[in-house]
């Protein structure tokens, strides 16, 4: 059966069909990166893949690693990363963000599947980056292409200070690492630019000062949080969605607490489709 997409919103996102995971042929996993590479975020409803189906379809994709280093792993796989919150946990991902921008080579896609889902609320959101930067205007693209951004591990330091104080800090800063990225990206496959911080992890410009840097990336996070930018996905068991992580940025909604949410999720490090 033939992949089909509906587009979701003019920004990005697409619902898809005709995908079955026991076929994955080197044709249909093709037909699958270019939809994705179309519409940076793709929605699966009602995929009952199991961890190891969801392995098998990230090394269809690319190489698999870089798994995060604060969530525990699936006793079927350590490359299925299990993300759960409830009672009085708070979520560490309700801020636009692309997954671990701190490091030199961030992953190249994600692929995350609904468990365990609250009543009501626990959606996701994705931005394009492309989006973003293309409302700019003329001179502050030109402006941005000059200039690169800082990230680091944000708000990890919360748990690393509490386990271990300052020396803890320390350590998890270099275990996750930091890294320097243009503010104005390309993507390697598309070749598109797209606006590339976030307020999760972007610190600082290179060569500015304090204050004129952190004025000019409120102003970029203001941008990103516009909905013309958005769309949102309602998680039911079983749905599944993937991402390209290069050009686009999500945000977890923490409106369901005290109930549970689990998810298991495999980050894809390098494109096998990227020449």
């Amino acid at each position: 059966m033939e992949l089909t997409a509906d587009r979701l919103t003019p920004a990005l996102g697409a619902d898809i069909s005709g995908f079955d995971p026991n076929n994955l042929t080197t044709d249909v996993v093709d037909d699958l990166h270019a939809l994705l590479m179309e519409h940076q975020v793709l929605f699966f409803r009602d995929l009952d893949a199991p961890p190891t189906q969801m392995v098998e379809l990230g090394k269809a994709l690319g190489t698999l690693g870089a798994r995060h280093h604060s969530y525990v792993t699936h006793p079927d796989s350590e490359d299925v990363v299990i993300i759960e919150w409830k009672d009085d946990d708070l979520p560490d991902a309700a801020e636009w963000h692309s997954d671990m921008t701190y490091r030199a080579t961030p992953p190249f896609a994600s692929i995350l599947k609904a468990v365990v889902v609250p009543p009501s609320g626990g959606d996701t959101l994705w931005a394009s980056m492309y989006s973003v930067y293309d409302s700019l205007p003329a001179g502050m693209k030109d402006d941005l292409a000059q200039l690169e951004a800082v990230h680091d591990m944000g708000a990890f330091r919360t748990p690393a200070y509490r386990e271990a104080g300052d020396e803890g800090v320390m350590e998890a800063y270099k275990s996750a690492g930091t890294a320097v990225h243009p503010i104005v990206a390309h993507h390697p496959v598309t070749g598109r630019p797209y606006l590339n911080v976030s307020e999760s992890f972007t610190r600082f410009i290179i060569g500015l000062s304090a204050p004129e840097a952190g004025r000019l990336l409120t102003e970029l996070f203001d941008r990103i949080n516009r909905p013309e930018h958005h769309v949102r996905l309602r998680w039911k068991p079983n749905t599944l969605a993937i991402w390209d992580n290069r050009g686009t940025q999500h945000y977890a909604v923490i409106d369901y607490l005290p109930h549970r949410r689990v998810m298991h999720r495999v980050a894809v490090v390098e494109d096998a489709r990227q020449k």
